[in-house]
């Protein structure tokens, strides 16, 4: 019977920090659907983790990434959320830079100026069948390497032919892994989500479990078959595909404590059913309100660890296996210095391929 992680992981700045960099640092997180990068000089900026990064679409049509990260006095280069621009200008003291990341001028500086090199902090870009994400310290395997048979799994959906549909998140008070484990599992469905339980065979909800993702499944009560995908990817994304429409969603650390959920919906004409609208909000609705609690009682100090279920749990099981290996993983190469991205040279970034 496994045992679960112990409460402590669950809280506390200092463990938050160990995430970031053995966790999110090291993954392919997804920032952008494509069309928001379809022209050149568009960018998407963002927070992952903590960590600022904009992705733009270069006059050569590649991707590029950044970290949105002034490297004079940490200044932010564009305000989050998409936009244009030919070039990035400091908004703290002005100092412009190229769309690769060059330093173009430091405006008024003085002499001497700048050291040679002086650049943006590169992070990875890559697209995927329409779904932009990043790397932030570049140690990742290639994007669709890393997707494996994830990927596999929805090839024979027309993911490229869908388009936004609408945006619509929740913040919670709970950790990230709070709500991530309550995703992986069905166990708790007939308790907390009653309008599901009465429209899909309980009994039968399955989760298969692969070395980084997981499958949902479930057959509606009427008897007929679903057609889509339910998936969960390491370590914080959702995507639901079906042959007319696709939702992704999210789970954002916001710190210890505190998680974004995103949700984005997809579909052919653009237009969003407002019955899966309803549904995701009434279901995330009864989670946050069990995920909460829960945390409340990890923080409480009573519970220190618990076991898990090898029929429903697996999903579970598997993500918090996947939490200790990136830990210790992590931890050895870098002995306790943090996420690789921090610990360029002190004084500029490296440049890029360095």
């Amino acid at each position: 019977m496994a045992t679960t992680l112990p409460a402590s992981l669950y809280r506390g700045d200092e463990q938050y920090e160990r995430e970031r960099a053995s966790v999110f640092s090291p993954s392919w997180l997804y920032v952008a659907h494509e069309s928001e990068l379809s022209a050149a000089g568009s960018y998407v900026a963002t927070v992952r983790a903590g960590f600022p990064v904009l992705v733009s679409r270069g006059a050569d049509g590649t991707l590029r990434g950044f970290h949105n990260v002034c490297p004079h006095r940490a200044g932010p280069l564009v305000h989050d959320g998409a936009g244009t621009a030919s070039s990035f200008v400091c908004r703290y003291h002005g100092w412009v830079f190229e769309p690769d990341g060059a330093l173009r001028g430091a405006r008024d500086f003085g002499e001497p100026g700048p050291a040679e090199g002086c650049r943006l902090w590169d992070v990875q870009a890559a697209a995927w069948r329409g779904l932009v994400f990043v790397n932030l310290d570049g140690s990742a395997p290639p994007l669709l390497e890393s997707l494996g048979t994830f990927a596999d799994e929805v090839g024979g959906f027309d993911l490229e032919g869908f388009v936004p549909a609408g945006t619509w998140s929740h913040d919670l008070e709970c950790n990230w892994k709070t709500y991530a484990e309550n995703y992986l599992e069905g166990y708790h469905i007939p308790l907390v989500h009653r309008e599901l339980a009465r429209s899909i065979d309980v009994a039968r909800y399955e989760v298969e479990v692969h070395e980084n993702w997981v499958l949902h499944r479930a057959p509606p009560k009427d008897g007929t078959v679903l057609d889509g995908r339910w998936l969960w990817r390491w370590p914080n994304l959702a995507l639901n595909v079906y042959d007319d429409a696709m939702n992704l969603e999210q789970f954002l650390p916001l710190g210890p404590d505190r998680t974004r959920v995103a949700y984005q919906y997809f579909s052919r004409d653009g237009t969003l059913d407002e019955d899966v609208s309803r549904l995701s909000k009434l279901l995330l609705d009864e989670d946050a309100a069990i995920c909460e609690a829960v945390q409340r009682n990890l923080n409480a100090g009573v519970y220190g660890h618990g076991v898990l279920s090898e029929r429903h749990e697996g999903g579970v099981a598997r993500f918090q296996d996947l939490v200790r290996a990136a830990s210790a993983s992590r931890g050895a190469a870098d002995g306790g210095l943090g996420p690789r991205s921090s610990r360029v040279s002190a004084r500029w970034p490296r440049p890029r391929g360095a």
